[in-house]
């Protein structure tokens, strides 16, 4: 497998829709209005966030596929891939549930939405729950191509989606005004299209006739699955769950000075998320002493480019954002600005030993350091952003990651002497 290809193609992936919301956001957000433009960003937040009910299943079936021989794989892949997909598709459907009992309080009373919005919002928080099944179905497909080296297939599924992201809402605009249901339906019949898609690339061995189910796949898939499950419940939400809280306490007529900041700056992530992805099936067929090597060198390597990269961002944002949006919103979103991009460069750090401890088969320390995470994080979030507001609310993510990074860079010299 080549590690630069794959690379390059999950950059591919990344990138590919960021040129799109370059190029669609600034339509939405005129004819939408920063209040329902701010309720479409928790939209995607939620769409995106409820992907974690795939239980974590994406990721073993990238781990179980990645070690399988390639006899094993004829006899077993086939089993492995559809108890995978079944265990998704329950977690999917009890992630539609979860997600239309929580919306009511999400339009009327949690995220002070207007009142002449909250019916709209309604609307679109229930038809986004429809959406968490084919994104949890999706997660367990693309795990599986990863594992399966097919990191060209898996990115066009994530090009075409992330595009149809930034470009499906403004074509909602344009045909039926400024709706926010009808840009969730189109938003969620994307999503479903794109898993058509990628279920027909992996028709062969998902219809392979050696797919006799036993207990042993699904507890394969389940053991190594729950942990990652902890880390994708806790994960997403101390990441895009700051926005939810910002609209609470500053008001969602503020948020898209946090969120289109965020937003762009996380794409930076993109750079070593597409590396670590391409590592994770190579780490786990590695021995001990290959994996330092490659640690190492790659852990240099990313600390210095992405430091460019984030230097580099600090000193464009304000003519970007003048540029893209307004010189007010670029004035006002800079202090933000600033502070996300050193915790960007702290939290690229913080990829390279946390892909090592999932490759090598223990997703349990992950887990728990986010579990202790969450709960500090919660309590700097309230008091920061309740006393600075924005800027406090990006203080409070600084905080976060940078605590991520000790603890992950801990567990690898304590685990691998590294």
């Amino acid at each position: 497998m080549s590690l630069k290809r794959n690379t390059l193609w999950n950059l591919a992936g990344s990138a590919v829709p960021l040129l799109a919301g370059v190029a669609f956001i600034p339509y939405t957000l005129r004819h939408l209005g920063g209040e329902s433009f701010g309720v479409l960003t928790l939209i995607w937040g939620l769409i995106g966030y409820f992907s974690l009910f795939d239980f974590g299943v994406g990721r073993a079936l990238t781990f179980q596929l990645s070690r399988l021989t390639a006899s094993d794989l004829d006899t077993q892949g086939a089993a492995v891939l559809r108890a995978g997909l079944l265990l998704t598709g329950v977690a999917g459907l009890l992630g539609v549930c979860v997600v239309a009992l929580l919306t009511p309080g999400l339009a009327s009373q949690w995220l002070q939405i207007s009142p002449v919005l909250q019916e709209d919002a309604r609307h679109a928080f229930f038809i986004a729950a429809a959406g968490v099944l084919p994104t949890t179905l999706a997660s367990g497909l693309r795990g599986a191509m990863e594992g399966l080296n097919r990191f060209a297939a898996s990115n066009a599924g994530r090009m075409i989606l992330g595009t149809w992201m930034f470009a499906l809402p403004a074509v909602s605009v344009s045909t039926h005004g400024p709706s926010l249901g009808w840009i969730a339906m189109y938003l969620v019949l994307g999503r479903c299209l794109v898993l058509v898609m990628m279920a027909l690339q992996l028709r062969k061995i998902l219809f392979s006739r050696f797919a006799a189910l036993t207990r042993q796949h699904f507890n394969g898939l389940w053991h190594y699955g729950f942990w990652v499950t902890v880390t994708g419940i806790v994960g997403p939400l101390m990441v895009y769950g700051d926005r939810f809280f910002v609209s609470a306490t500053v008001g969602a007529d503020q948020l898209s000075l946090y969120v289109i900041p965020q937003e762009a700056l996380l794409r930076l992530l993109l750079i070593p998320a597409a590396l670590t992805s391409a590592l994770m099936p190579r780490l786990a067929a590695m021995n001990d002493v290959q994996v330092m090597q490659s640690y190492h060198h790659i852990y240099r390597k990313v600390g210095w480019v992405m430091l460019v990269l984030c230097g580099l961002a600090g000193l464009a944002a304000y003519p970007a954002l003048s540029i893209w949006i307004s010189s007010t919103f670029a004035h006002d979103a800079m202090p933000v600005v600033l502070v996300l991009c050193i915790g960007i460069w702290i939290n690229s750090l913080a990829s390279i030993p946390f892909i090592l401890i999932q490759a090598k088969g223990n997703p349990r320390v992950t887990a728990v350091f986010h579990v202790v995470e969450l709960g500090l994080y919660l309590v700097v979030l309230w008091a920061l952003t309740s006393r600075w507001g924005l800027l406090g609310a990006a203080l409070a993510w600084l905080v976060r990651v940078t605590l991520d990074w000790v603890l992950l860079r801990f567990a690898v010299r304590r685990l691998y002497g590294a």
